[in-house]
């Protein structure tokens, strides 16, 4: 059935996006100020966007009958920013105030085990992670069968994006921009960490696109969905260990700025393969192209292999013979000829740098809220540990041990998780809320069938491999019983058949003829 202005205004109610008091308000005065277009539910929607009553994002909804998809927790979801391999990625507001992403796992595909695993490792390693130039995760958690995770919310855009709309850059811009990168890889090292895929669409320009200059902007690593743990460090959490990252052969990261030896083996590399990574940026910075550029993949993991990348000043005039000889370092052949360190790296850039590293002053407001946040956050998590020990906050349960040899990086996918998150964008009609294909309260009756269940076993609980396991088993149980009630038949019949040519039979049951 076709949506009335009292049916939105019943949604509004029951998405609690509104209490009862302002929600009444609110439709009165559309009375008063519609007149005429009382009615209209399309425009009864834009007029409630257009009074910041609700965003575009919660209106489409609403106007598509869903009283679901406002709330994941404590978390007020107002815009969808993007679609990554795992799940989508949506602008939020905490009840404290503080806006954040949300990285959202949805239930159809934490049905599936990988999936679950790489998307809860991924957070486990970036909350270790807290830098200035790296993308800060809060928590992560479970909601109505939904996980998700808790993000820094940035205004920017990625450096892939950033390349596309300015192309190459002059020196100083670029050093500012990779000497940022070297600090958070910095602290990415300390942690015995590996990025293992940096790349411009894993990096992002924090501020304003078009009206700051690069020097005013603060670059931030982000996606360690391919990071791995060095063999010489602790684990950082239970569920990183109970993972086998990936099976020989595999290759793990982008062919544009991928180290030679990462295409060899991504499971045994170091931190010097990430420094070469970022050297590939810093050139695809200077010149406007990475250092191998090739619509083949093959050939292009050939050339990092085997050749030697054209001098940037070719590209560029105003690189300095220093600059260069700093790139050539990071993108050496072999990894005991770069540099061992990020640190040394950035010591070595540093001499390039017109000033220190910009980082944009917080405004007192956001401070507030996000101290205020981070109180809750600790509040809760505490909570959550007396509750709970075994848990120590993280609202999520490792895989068993016999999970542990499954490959979860060997298909990463084609698109990045958060290279689209922080687009300014408002979604698009199809971006409606899915986080499983809810149904809206308002539609026309659809008969739908029950899914395939055994008894009250839901047969939708299972990955395809228990399924298979599950069809084997009953399959083998039958074929037994069968051939149970075959021998049964047949001893049955050749005793009776015994009986009847014996003597006591023939002579009656008494034996006298």
């Amino acid at each position: 059935m076709e949506l009335t202005v009292n049916n939105v205004y019943g949604l509004i109610l029951r998405s609690k996006l509104m209490k009862l008091d302002e929600a009444k308000i609110v439709l009165d005065r559309w009375k008063e100020e519609s007149k005429t277009a009382q009615s209209d539910v399309i425009k009864f929607a834009n007029w409630l966007v257009s009074r910041k009553y609700v965003t575009e994002y919660q209106a489409k909804l609403l106007i598509k009958g869903h009283a679901d998809g406002y709330f994941i927790n404590s978390y007020k979801i107002s815009e969808k920013l993007g679609t990554g391999r795992m799940g989508g990625v949506y602008k939020a507001e905490h009840e404290t105030g503080q806006v954040v992403a949300l990285k959202v796992l949805p239930p159809s595909k934490s049905r599936e085990k990988n999936f679950l695993m790489r998307f809860h490792r991924e957070a486990q390693m970036n909350m270790e992670l807290i830098h200035p130039n790296i993308v800060r995760t809060f928590e992560t958690g479970v909601y109505n069968g939904v996980h998700y995770m808790v993000m820094d919310y940035l205004e920017g855009e990625t450096l892939d994006q950033f390349l596309k709309r300015c192309g190459k850059i002059p020196p100083d811009e670029a050093c500012h921009i990779v000497y940022q990168a070297l600090r958070g890889l910095d602290c990415i090292f300390q942690h015995g960490l590996v990025h293992r895929d940096l790349k411009p669409a894993n990096m992002m320009l924090a501020g304003p696109i078009l009206t700051s200059k690069v020097m005013d902007k603060t670059l931030k690593i982000l996606d360690m969905g391919l990071g791995k743990l060095t063999k010489n460090k602790e684990p950082l959490h239970q569920v990183v260990t109970a993972l086998n990252l990936t099976d020989e052969g595999a290759i793990l990261g982008t062919p544009d700025y991928m180290a030679p030896e990462q295409a060899r083996d991504a499971r045994n590399i170091d931190i010097r393969a990430d420094i070469y990574g970022l050297g590939c940026v810093l050139y695809h910075l200077l010149t406007g192209q990475p250092p191998f550029p090739d619509t083949n993949i093959i050939n292009q993991i050939i050339r990092h292999q085997t050749e030697t990348p054209k001098p940037v000043n070719q590209f560029n005039s105003k690189v300095p013979e220093g600059l260069n000889k700093i790139i050539n370092t990071m993108l050496a052949k072999e990894p005991s000829d770069r540099y061992q360190t990020p640190e040394k790296c950035a010591q070595a850039l540093a001499i390039f740098l017109n000033s220190g590293p910009f980082v944009a002053p917080s405004a007192p407001d956001s401070e507030n809220k996000l101290k205020k946040y981070l109180t809750w956050l600790e509040t809760s998590k505490t909570a959550l540990k007396e509750k709970n020990k075994k848990e120590e906050g993280i609202l999520y349960d490792p895989p068993s041990e016999n999970n542990a040899d499954q490959d979860v990086d060997s298909d990463p996918g084609n698109e990045d998780d958060y290279s689209v998150t922080f687009v300014s964008s408002m979604p698009k009609e199809t971006d409606s809320f899915a986080f499983d294909n809810p149904e809206p309260v308002y539609k026309k009756a659809i008969r739908k069938s029950k899914p395939a269940s055994v008894g009250a076993l839901n047969l939708s609980r299972f990955t395809r491999n228990e399924l298979l396991l599950l069809g084997t088993g009953i399959g083998l149980g039958a074929l037994a019983t069968l051939i149970g009630c075959i021998v049964a038949l047949a001893i049955f019949s050749s005793s009776k058949k015994e009986n009847e040519t014996s003597p006591s039979h023939q002579m009656g049951g008494d034996g006298k003829k």
